[in-house]
């Protein structure tokens, strides 16, 4: 049977590069049921209504200061070695149309435990909706996508294993925002010592929440620990700052 050829556009080839770094990554997945019916309440509430994704980013990077493990990457220049960030940075995937197609750009978002919600959630807004062109992340990913496949691969290379450029490549951490489409990721392919990701509130208030770790950064009882600071953090700081957002606090 004849097909056709198509070739791979610069956002394709983005997400192969990102699953060619991850691809010797050995990963483990923690997954917990969260109330967040107090959280979703909340929410409801605020104006403007902070994306989910703001909300979660933030939780984790606060969570990440109270827990040096989760700002740790795996690198191996110039040896094999754990490298601990100051502070957390957030890489995003978000979905956007490219020249006709749907893609999927990174976008990251520096230190959001130093934030207020409010402005994660502006930025959060910006990378899905601003011009893909005007967008920092999105035009130097373009152009090394543009680049010769050998090149690539040694640039993400580099990105992922010298340790102070992990953060200007990849950030601390990904969160996949696919949870208001209704579905949750419970096996990753990725380049991120941990990966949030989380599937839609029931009824009930609950959400499956899922943290796929690099076993050479953390086990299983960190992980553990981390998806419990998580909770806390969407029930405390988060829920109080949502709170503070409602149109009735203001007056």
């Amino acid at each position: 049977m004849k097909g056709r050829r198509i070739p791979l556009s610069l956002p394709r080839r983005l997400v192969t590069e990102y699953s060619y770094a991850a691809r010797r990554s050995p990963r483990a997945t923690l997954s917990g049921r969260l109330q967040l019916g107090a959280v979703a309440a909340a929410r409801a509430q605020a104006l403007p209504r902070p994306p989910w994704s703001a909300i979660f980013a933030r939780a984790y990077a606060l969570a990440a200061e109270e827990m040096p493990v989760l700002r740790r990457v795996y690198v191996q220049l110039p040896w094999p070695q754990l490298y601990e960030l100051p502070a957390s940075i957030a890489c995003v995937v978000i979905e956007r149309e490219w020249q006709g197609e749907p893609a999927l750009f990174f976008g990251r978002i520096k230190d959001p435990a130093a934030m207020p919600l409010a402005e994660v959630a502006a930025r959060i807004r910006a990378l899905k909706t601003a011009p893909v062109g005007s967008v920092r992340d999105y035009r130097r990913a373009l152009r090394i996508a543009a680049l010769p496949w050998p090149l690539r691969r040694v640039l993400f290379w580099l990105g992922l294993n010298l340790g102070r450029q992990v953060p200007n490549w990849y950030g601390s951490f990904g969160l996949s925002v696919l949870g208001a489409q209704g579905v949750s990721i419970s096996s990753v392919i990725a380049p991120w010592a941990g990966f949030l990701n989380y599937g839609p509130i029931g009824p009930d208030g609950v959400a499956e929440v899922h943290l796929s770790f690099d076993h050479r950064v953390m086990d299983g009882a960190a992980g553990a620990q981390a998806i419990r600071a998580l909770e806390r953090m969407l029930h405390g700081p988060l829920l109080a700052e949502l709170r503070a957002l409602a149109p009735r606090a203001a007056a």
